[in-house]
């Protein structure tokens, strides 16, 4: 097995290390090394939860969203391990739920596309495309130049979720090009089918369902993740539902997951009609 080092960014809104997170550590640990920092402020005891999977993990909510997280735990590494001698460097994030299968293949699938960069999602955006940094890949050509390390160094506070992903997300896909570094992601998602579509990704093989697919479209996704849930090993799915009626409440998770056929289509209209109310406003 190659040496991997995960630079893992964690959230949690109750500032609870959760099921779900021990159940994406435990994998990822059994992949490579694991060094988390939090954007939260997680207590000494929920701390201690995470000592078994992580080299180091850090907690203090600093408000510089996955980047700012990605940067304390990059400086961590470079202070207290050698970096450079890893084969290859992982950006990952928790606002997913999984790995929902085994994750090693996906690691070997993305190392072997050929590329010193490499995502399980790439988003092929006319204007900007760019890898998706909630799970990114890098070889030694990229994780030992001086320009990536600075660059990681140089996270600030941005004034909106959405500066983040532009500066910094966007922002990383442009820096490998300037410096020539080809890239590729295993999927290539359009769009927002990554959140929209788990029961078809999940199907293609994508290890993981984003969290904010609970809550989209007025609650119209449920039952494509109840089938997805149906299918999974009983441990994986005991942890994703603790942590999603944790988060968003178990009566709702209970009637997002219930509903049929009929049900979705309604509230899927009701959405469309809350978007078009909004867009007359």
């Amino acid at each position: 097995m190659p040496g991997r080092l995960f630079i893992f960014a964690a959230y949690d809104a109750g500032a609870r290390v959760g099921a779900s997170l021990l159940w994406y550590l435990r994998s990822l640990s059994a992949c490579g090394d694991v060094v988390l920092e939090a954007d939260t402020d997680f207590s000494a005891g929920e701390l201690e939860k995470l000592g078994g999977f992580c080299l180091h993990a850090g907690a203090a909510a600093h408000g510089e969203y996955d980047f700012g997280s990605y940067k304390r735990a990059w400086q961590w590494a470079r202070e207290n391990l050698d970096t450079d001698a890893y084969d290859f460097v992982y950006l990952v994030n928790d606002s997913v739920f999984g790995p929902l299968r085994e994750l090693e293949p996906c690691l070997e699938r993305m190392e072997g596309l050929g590329c010193p960069a490499f995502g399980l999602v790439m988003h092929p955006s006319g204007h900007s495309p760019h890898l998706q940094s909630w799970f990114m890949g890098f070889g030694r050509e990229v994780s030992v130049a001086a320009w990536f390390d600075a660059f990681l160094s140089s996270v600030e506070r941005q004034e909106s979720k959405e500066a983040v992903c532009e500066k910094y997300e966007n922002g990383l896909t442009r820096l490998l090009t300037a410096h020539g570094v080809g890239f590729k992601g295993l999927f290539n998602l359009p769009g927002k089918s990554v959140y929209n579509s788990p029961l078809r990704l999940y199907r293609r093989g994508l290890p993981f369902v984003k969290k904010s697919s609970f809550t989209r479209h007025a609650g119209c996704l449920g039952r494509q993740l109840r089938l997805v849930l149906d299918s999974l090993p009983g441990p994986c799915r005991d942890a994703v539902l603790s942590d999603a009626a944790r988060l968003y409440g178990a009566d709702y998770v209970n009637s997002l997951l219930a509903a049929g056929r009929f049900t979705v289509a309604c509230r899927y209209f009701r959405y469309l009609a809350s978007k078009l109310r909004g867009r007359s406003a």
